[in-house]
Parts: C-alpha cells; structure tokens; sequence
C-alpha cells in the first residue's frame, strides 16, 4: 500500500482502489462485516439542528451559499446534510410570481425562506420560531431578493436606464413581498 501511495496520485489512488474492491478491506471491521460505525448511526441533536438551520437561514450572501451547498447535498442525498432530515419542501413564493420582470427570478429566495419557517416552526416550536428567528428569517429573504435585483445579466437585452428603471421595480416589489411576510408570516 505504502508503494501503491508514492507512485499513485491521491485522486488515481482513490479510483483504483474503488475499482479493484480494496476500499472494503482497508476501511475496517465494521465496513467489513456490513456493520456501520457509531458516527454514521449517531443521532443528531435538537441543538445540533438548530446550530446547522443558524448557518443556512442567516441575512448573508455566505448564509445563502452555504444553503445553496446544502440543497446541492440534499439533492444528491449525500449524509451531510440528510442526517439532519429538515424539511426541504416548498411552494416557492405561494400565489405571488416567482419571475420579475427585467429577468429577476425570487425562486430561491422563497424557497430559502419556506425552508427556514418550516424547519423553525418543526425544530423549534411556533411559539420560539415567532418571538426568536421569524425577524431574522423574514430580513434574510429580503436580502435574497435583493442580491437577486442586483444581479447583472451577460446578455443583457435592456438598456443601462432600462435596467436602472427594471431593478428599481425588482427592489419595490421584493420590499412587498417582504412586507407581506412580515404581515402573515
């Protein structure tokens, strides 16, 4: 093995021993006999789901990518992001339209926003998802839609005050949209 290490690259390595059924026997008793480790089995905490749903649901550009990444892993169902089983469901932005005109599209911001409340309201209770983490989602989803209206366009078919008029109607209707929330929520 130690040979196969100095004259193989990692990633080569890593394929060869995938492909040549060596991977069960070097990783071990438990992989060996079908049995899975006390890690993989481990159950996630109620705080440790809370902690993990902090991270995604948060008033930043690196909240939303790491809730990116994690939708990613769900959709490969990789145990990552599984083992926390939150609720991925979504009805985007209910009967108000998800497409913008000037190109703006607040799918994601909705979806990211149901993902917060229904998980919240789930892991937390009703009564802590209100009084601690309904502000805080409501802004984040602000703020998604308004890295959405900022968003520039390769092919861009408006003019410059096209596009000034088109986002300055992005932004006044993701202020509605926040507003209804902050309202129903």
């Amino acid at each position: 093995m130690t040979t196969l290490r100095r004259t193989i690259p990692g990633a080569t390595l890593s394929a060869v021993l995938l492909l040549t059924g060596a991977a069960p026997a070097l990783a071990g008793p438990a992989a060996q006999d079908g049995g899975a480790s006390t890690q993989a089995v481990a159950a996630v905490t109620k705080a440790q789901k809370l902690s993990k749903l902090s991270t995604l649901t948060q008033n930043s550009s690196g909240s939303q990518t790491k809730w990116f990444t994690a939708l990613g892993q769900h959709r490969q169902h990789k145990s990552a992001i599984t083992k926390y089983k939150f609720n991925w469901s979504t009805n985007y932005c209910n009967s108000s339209p998800e497409k913008i005109p000037g190109g703006y599209d607040f799918s994601f911001p909705c979806y990211r926003h149901d993902f917060g409340y229904r998980n919240y309201k789930t892991i937390a209770g009703q009564a802590t998802f209100k009084r601690s983490h309904k502000l805080r989602i409501d802004q984040a989803f602000l703020g998604d839609m308004n890295r959405a209206c900022g968003q520039k366009f390769w092919a861009d078919p408006l003019t410059p005050a096209g596009r000034k008029k088109a986002k300055a109607a992005c932004l006044k209707t993701a202020k509605k949209y926040y507003q209804a929330v902050r309202a129903a929520g």
